[in-house]
């Protein structure tokens, strides 16, 4: 028994369980008789604590309730998308293969390239559907519309670079272009949504299966977990047969909100700097 208090036992059962609760930084620190016994006060004051408010009726508070059901659904959510998460499983001979089918991703080369990066979706793709009826306007909307403030007014230009410089979605995409002013389409990235245009390649051999499988097994994990929770999210949409009345979305009012109308953003619309810069 460590400890009595208020007609309850805290035992060493119990304060195993509450440790092994705490995260291992936390955890580390208890390894003086003073930290533990601060452990210990801690507990049993906000033990105490809880049974106050609940001699007072606190813990059937409507609010402290919404708010206790909040957190369990947000837990059970959270629960729920790490299932959806599960590494999927992958050998050895389908790395094997993803290598010998996309050698030029795993070459020596270097590429210049530039991109028009943004944080809406629905804009990257409108801008995507206007450059391929004009390819020439790439600079234009670079300048007028990316939010990389280090590259927009130089028209999005990166300069060279080799593997391994850009996040794994984006350099994907750019060593996947073949010649001189291929475009990619919309590239998904922590930053947002790019554009890629290619301006010069300059080729490299080959780089070794050992030097870069563990690379491409982590890749390629990441593309089938990703895919993994879609089609499970997806799967979900479909059984809930989700439906939504527009209108009555529309009419609803925001409690506190004064109305407001805003104009659809435009091709040449700049946004918001990024406050991030590109990997």
């Amino acid at each position: 028994m460590i400890a009595t208090y208020s007609h309850k036992r805290f035992t060493t059962a119990d304060f195993a369980r509450e440790v092994e609760r705490l995260p291992p930084r936390s955890r580390s620190q208890l390894t003086t008789p003073d930290r533990k016994r601060q452990f210990i006060d801690n507990y049993v004051m906000n033990d105490l604590l809880a049974d106050e408010g609940a001699a007072h009726g606190y813990d059937k508070d409507p609010e402290v309730m919404r708010q206790v059901e909040e957190l369990r659904r947000r837990l059970v959510t959270q629960r729920v998308m790490k299932d959806f998460q599960e590494p999927p499983e992958l050998t050895e001979a389908e790395v094997k293969a993803y290598y010998d089918q996309n050698r030029r991703l795993f070459s020596g080369a270097q590429i210049r390239a530039s991109h028009i990066l943004v944080k809406d979706e629905a804009l990257a793709k409108r801008l995507r559907e206007e450059l391929r009826r004009e390819p020439s306007k790439f600079d234009e909307f670079a300048k007028a519309n990316s939010t990389d403030t280090a590259t927009a007014a130089r028209g999005g230009d990166l300069g060279f670079f080799a593997q391994g410089r850009m996040v794994a979605p984006f350099e994907q995409a750019a060593f996947a272009l073949d010649k001189p002013g291929d475009m990619s389409e919309v590239v998904k990235t922590p930053f947002g949504y790019h554009i890629i245009k290619l301006t010069e390649r300059k080729e490299g051999g080959d780089r070794p299966f050992d030097e870069v499988k563990e690379r491409i097994r982590v890749n390629l994990i990441n593309q089938r977990r990703q895919a993994q929770v879609q089609q499970r999210l997806d799967d979900l949409r479909a059984k809930a047969k989700i439906t939504i009345d527009d209108a009555v979305l529309a009419a609803a009012e925001i409690p506190g909100a004064a109305p407001t109308t805003a104009p659809s953003p435009a091709v040449h619309e700049r946004e918001a700097p990024a406050t991030e810069s590109m990997p």
